[in-house]
């Protein structure tokens, strides 16, 4: 009799219990009783290894989950069943502190009863008394891009004083004739006279706003506001003295 599987129906749990070899050559040993496993004794911690285990755990639990929870990302994926949802806390703004612009007094070094300082290329007047500002004021100043147009810089002395004139010139660039509430000649020399004026054909805004290297500035002379010429006609008597730098 062969002791083989073949055309056998095998139920579920038929071979549970049973024990069996088989080849062609020996028949299995047949039916064998499984053993008990041998129980296996458990050795229980000591009670002072528990304690400090569980004191070693809170410790633990005390530094590392508060680092946890701030380092932690938010997340974005749907909830489990029972978690609620947190929001994080908005981080603190730090509101932006506006830095005072430095304010530069450019009448710090002078000592004279009364000075004029002229800057180029900040397009700016300011009338000093002692180390004192007393009055600025937005200029323009002549095209550079001509000997015969540009500002001359350098130290002069107002000469004259002259209310309601014309002036009249030419040069490079081409000439003109503008009618002037104030005239405040400074300097004269191969190219022509320079002074302080007023130019009602300007709007407010340009002064202070014409590149000296566009063709929009003066012709050499320090363009004012009529405000502001009026204001410097009356203070500044003759021989008053004036610096134009670049």
């Amino acid at each position: 009799m062969s002791a083989s599987f073949e055309n056998k129906t095998i139920r579920p749990g038929s071979l549970v219990g049973y024990n069996y070899y088989h080849s062609d050559r020996h028949r299995s040993t047949g039916y064998s009783r499984p053993t008990a496993p041998k129980a296996v004794r458990v050795r229980q911690p000591h009670p002072l290894a528990k304690k400090l285990a569980l004191t070693a755990a809170v410790l633990t639990a005390l530094i590392v989950l508060p680092l946890l929870r701030h380092d932690a990302p938010p997340t974005s994926g749907p909830l489990n069943s029972g978690q609620t949802s947190q929001k994080a806390a908005p981080a603190a703004i730090t509101p932006a502190v506006a830095v005072p612009e430095k304010v530069v007094n450019h009448c710090a070094n002078n000592t004279l009863g009364k000075f004029i300082l002229v800057s180029v290329s900040q397009r700016h007047l300011w009338a000093c008394e002692g180390s004192k500002t007393v009055h600025d004021a937005p200029v323009i100043t002549g095209m550079l891009a001509q000997p015969d147009t540009l500002t001359p810089p350098g130290t002069y002395h107002i000469y004259a004083k002259q209310t309601n004139t014309t002036l009249k010139g030419a040069d490079s660039t081409g000439s003109w004739s503008r009618p002037v509430h104030y005239w405040m000649p400074f300097l004269d020399n191969q190219h022509g006279t320079y002074g302080f004026h007023d130019a009602t054909w300007r709007t407010d805004n340009e002064f202070g706003t014409v590149d000296p290297a566009s063709s929009s500035a003066s012709h050499g002379c320090v363009e004012l506001p009529l405000a502001s010429q009026q204001w410097l006609y009356d203070w500044a008597p003759l021989k008053t003295a004036l610096t134009v730098e670049v």
